[in-house]
């Protein structure tokens, strides 16, 4: 069969975490999950295209252009709860216009599978993992059959939907073929940290065995690719799709310690010139993994240290604490690799005293960059449940059927004011970036005119467009 999948507009929305120059322009990535199911689809034998509007700011109108030409039977989307009504904007769109199959995916459909269903422009639905049940689903429609034993479809019995609870059945990780990258953009990604071109980002686990109350990761199951595997794919990169820099979208990468150097050790002995990024905890890191992830072309570290304060991290079940955080940042900084400090404001005993230590603490570390995100009660979390405990409502579904409209949620376990934590947040981003002797360290750094443009429109946007 022929099939699209569409990836369409991103942008800023009310209840984000982040300001709205971040969203727009921290990172723009390749929308990998709908490039592994594109290559999911390939390899059981249809004819995909990926189209990427996103990267290529194509409205819905010039899509429909491409999807006119293409002709596909079924067209697939991934919704986002963020993105949901998005998700409807755009399939509403499409099925007004064509004769196709619209199935949609996505951890929303896991989370919210009826909701989401109570739309009329979605014929089918996946949820959980697609390697098993979208090519079953695909053959059930090809051969004019309903996919009533499915698992993990959502179809439709006389208008009603109907879910097929997803099978339980943990599913090898190296059993998934690379994401279909040749269907993308390459050299349109990048994101505000990255140097070289062309850029792209990987994963190489999913899940995270730590349960820090504000992530809904830690939901998921936690399952690691093989060594080999994962530099198959990082070979296939460099070698295919000209890619210079990866980052590892992983949420713990180094907490794997033997695997984490074995990936090294082999991009190593494979001589692959790459540079990478990763995201790691500040307890699990050590000189051992530091210095061979370093040789190995690690030149960035994302950590996540989310405050200065020890009663803060205990509050939100982060098990750090300021030494350890300290201790890990002069060591990566020790073996020349750059590091991004995440923050949050806006925990459970955040005050105005926390929250200033945390701004100095990033300052006293010498990070090369920072991330500050505002608290929020995200789905399938310790404090949207608690969020839900308190208001005897869960506002992610009200959202997704449309009974609440977008806005802030609100904390109810913060002392601190939406208007305070905006405000902190902007001071925090103020204070560090703006410095005179940060600015000098950052130009010292530059590697091309591509980056220098980017902190330009950055700054641009932050003086003129912040609001």
């Amino acid at each position: 069969m022929k099939i699209a999948l569409v990836q369409y507009l991103l942008g800023h929305r009310r209840f984000s975490e982040n300001l709205k120059v971040v969203d727009e322009e921290f990172c723009l990535a390749p929308p990998i999950i709908l490039a592994y199911v594109a290559a999911i689809l390939e390899k059981t034998g249809h004819k995909v295209i990926l189209i990427d509007a996103n990267a290529l700011r194509l409205t819905k109108e010039r899509v429909l252009d491409i999807l006119v030409d293409f002709s596909p039977d079924i067209i697939g989307l991934r919704a986002d709860t963020y993105w949901f009504h998005r998700v409807v904007e755009w399939a509403s769109f499409f099925k007004m216009k064509l004769n196709a199959i619209i199935i949609v995916g996505g951890i929303n459909i896991t989370l919210y599978p009826l909701e989401s269903f109570s739309y009329s422009c979605f014929d089918y639905g996946i949820a959980g993992e697609a390697n098993e049940s979208l090519p079953k689903l695909i053959r059930a429609l090809e051969n004019k059959k309903e996919p009533y034993q499915i698992q993990g479809v959502i179809y439709r019995n006389n208008g009603l939907p109907v879910l097929n609870p997803p099978s339980d059945k943990a599913i090898e990780f190296d059993t998934y073929p690379f994401p279909a990258r040749h269907l993308l953009p390459n050299h349109l990604y990048s994101s505000f940290t990255s140097q070289l071109k062309n850029y792209t980002i990987m994963l190489t686990s999913t899940g995270c065995p730590f349960k820090c109350s504000f992530c809904a990761i830690s939901k998921l199951p936690y399952r690691e690719r093989s060594v080999n595997n994962v530099v198959d794919e990082i070979e296939e990169c460099y070698n295919r799709y000209a890619i210079r820099e990866i980052d590892f979208f992983d949420a713990t990468f180094f907490i794997n310690k033997s695997r984490a150097i074995e990936i090294c050790e082999e991009i190593l002995k494979r001589k692959i010139k790459i540079k990478w990024s990763c995201r790691s905890r500040t307890d699990i890191v050590d000189k051992d993994i530091l210095r061979v992830a370093s040789l190995a072309g690690c030149s960035k570290i994302y950590y996540g240290i989310e405050s200065a304060s020890d009663k803060v991290l205990e509050s939100i079940n982060k098990k750090t604490d300021e030494l350890q955080v300290r201790y890990a940042i002069n060591l990566t900084r020790k073996y020349g690799i750059d590091t991004l400090g995440f923050f949050m404001i806006g925990n459970p005993l955040d005050t105005r005293e926390s929250v200033l230590s945390s701004i100095n603490l990033a300052k006293e570390l010498k990070l090369d960059f920072v991330q500050v995100c505002k608290t929020i009660a995200k789905p399938n979390t310790e404090l949207n449940r608690y969020l839900i405990k308190v208001y005897g409502t869960d506002y992610w579904k009200e959202y997704i059927l449309g009974q609440k409209k977008e806005f802030r949620l609100p904390r109810p376990w913060s002392t601190l004011s939406e208007y305070e934590i905006e405000k902190y947040v902007r001071k925090f981003y103020k204070d560090f970036y703006f410095r005179p002797v940060y600015i000098i360290k950052r130009l010292c750094k530059i590697k091309s005119l591509s980056e220098v443009i980017r902190y330009i429109k950055v700054v641009i946007k932050w003086l003129f467009c912040n609001r």
